[in-house]
């Protein structure tokens, strides 16, 4: 019998013995308690005739159910498709259509809305519910016909014969034009990513993790919980980031390592509380979106505590590069150095340009998908066995990749590039600015126009004419002419996705369905 490294390790972290391995809505579960869970729900899908290589919808916020399910769907076999749970009917509707899933994991509020929709006769919906310590995960048949329980579980220890090359999840990106694009990773894939992060963070099986992230998510899902259950270490979930929750959480576990967006590292620095920083945090890694530089110095000037940056891809399964741990060394503004992974930059002839020059990021390896599942016909963002990632960037001297943009999200004014990072580096250091996103808009004499979005940290500055002013001369004194936006314009919001990514492609949609006018 075949089985993955991946389903053996997570089965033999889970027999050995009752200690405490996820923590959820007060309440520590032990081992022994979630392998019972994970029994209990391979009888439910054997009992709905789920083979493996079926395709399972997860739509479940952060939660103990949530860990259990997953981690059953993958050592069951099949295939875990996981979904934003707050994602409209119709959408959720498609995914279940395109990745012809047979079953479907949901939430109480989501089950009640699914049972009056159009679904496609072969899906069945388990809606899954918290009910006890003793009994923490029970599930239900959501159908027009009734409401129906599920028998209690069979307590087997039956492996699966799964190959490493066999499917395990199934992703869909969220690409900033088209219909979004299919990733299927397989087992071998995952679990070379899982390692990847266990080496390069040191973890073991005394390290405490606390995840916020939205675990639909490949970064949350393989940073956070598999690099966890793999190693033996403790997860402690939260449905989602709490500022004011955030330290007391991290003091009350031991929390060793935190993994964060950009987003919540700079809410954490506006704190207005000072805060006694526990000796058990070794690290807090940002991923998922560029992390400002100025960010970075001022978290570990407040707080002394490292700020990892890294960047990874839904290709890759997530992890691409990382910034080194103390003592060695990590630069801000950099995602770090490829890990696991071959990484080039490559200019448009695909030829390798030298350190320093500004490219297309190139990647390959274990962990790299080597095309898309749906929605890739041409199959163009894979050639010369090299996935071409889209994101541009460049390596210094040192092996560092510095991220810059991505390669649609560029400006071009007058035949001149212009990252839109860069420049929001520049306005990000200001003081009194909260958050910003620059974007091209058309200009009839230079083709594309630079133009700031800026939230500023106090509402009133608004309506300031003066600090508009301030913006202008720090980015003058700062970066060449023209990279300069021509306009700053002072906003509540940015929009952001799910995991705190600036939507700058959103952003310009929204500016020229207003009526952009030059």
């Amino acid at each position: 019998m075949k089985v993955s490294k991946l389903t053996a390790i997570l089965h033999e972290r889970l027999r050995t013995g009752t200690s405490p391995i996820a923590h959820d809505s007060e309440h520590w579960f032990t081992r022994e308690q979630m392998l019972r869970d994970l029994h209990y729900v391979h009888d439910a899908l054997r009992t709905f005739g789920v083979a493996p290589s079926d395709r399972v919808v997860l739509a479940q916020v952060n939660s103990y159910e949530f860990v259990v399910l997953y981690s059953a769907l993958l050592t069951y076999g099949a295939v875990v498709v996981p979904v934003n749970p707050n994602m409209p009917v119709p959408e959720l509707t498609g995914v279940v259509k395109r990745s012809e899933a047979i079953m479907a994991f949901v939430g109480p509020t989501l089950a009640e809305t699914l049972s009056a929709a159009e679904l496609p006769q072969r899906l069945r919906v388990l809606a899954t519910a918290s009910v006890n310590a003793e009994q923490a995960l029970e599930l239900s048949l959501v159908a027009s016909s009734g409401n129906g329980r599920l028998a209690p579980a069979v307590d087997t220890a039956v492996l699966a014969d799964i190959a490493e090359t066999d499917p395990a999840v199934l992703l869909f990106t969220s690409g900033t034009t088209g219909a979004p694009k299919g990733v299927l990773l397989t087992h071998f894939q995952v679990h070379a990513t899982v390692q990847n992060v266990v080496n390069a963070h040191q973890l073991t099986a005394a390290d405490v993790s606390y995840c916020f992230l939205p675990m639909f998510h490949i970064n949350a899902q393989v940073v956070a919980l598999l690099s966890t259950l793999t190693t033996g270490g403790r997860l402690v979930i939260g449905q989602k980031f709490s500022a004011s929750r955030f330290w007391p959480t991290v003091i009350e576990h031991g929390v060793t390592w935190v993994s964060a967006v950009p987003t919540v590292i700079a809410i954490l620095i506006k704190a207005v509380e000072r805060t006694a920083v526990p000796a058990s945090l070794r690290f807090v890694r940002s991923a998922s979106a560029p992390l400002p530089a100025f960010h970075g110095r001022r978290f570990e000037a407040r707080f002394d505590v490292p700020v990892i940056e890294s960047y990874g891809l839904t290709e890759a399964a997530s992890q691409v590069c990382v910034n080194p741990l103390p003592p060695g060394k990590h630069k801000f503004g950099s995602a770090g150095v490829p890990y696991g992974v071959e990484l080039r930059v490559v200019d448009e002839a695909e030829k390798v340009l030298p350190d320093g020059d500004v490219g297309e990021i190139v990647i390959r390896g274990r962990s790299v998908i080597t095309a898309y599942a749906y929605g890739d016909e041409t199959g163009a963002g894979f050639r010369g066995g090299w996935f071409h990632t889209g994101d541009l960037g460049y390596i210094d001297e040192d092996g560092y990749v510095f991220i810059t943009g991505r390669s649609k999200e560029m400006i071009n004014r007058a035949g001149q590039k212009i990252s839109p990072r860069e420049v929001e580096e520049v306005i990000g250091g200001h003081a009194g600015v909260k958050a910003c996103a620059v974007i091209g808009l058309p200009d009839d004499l230079y083709g594309e126009r630079v133009v700031a979005y800026v939230v500023p940290e106090e509402p009133l500055q608004r309506h300031d004419a003066s600090f508009k002013e301030q913006l202008r001369t720090l980015c003058v004194a700062t970066i060449s002419a023209y990279k300069c936006p021509a306009e700053f314009h002072l906003v509540e919001e940015i929009p952001l996705g799910p995991t705190g990514k600036i939507q700058r492609h959103r952003l310009k949609q929204e500016i020229m369905a207003i009526g952009y006018a030059n």
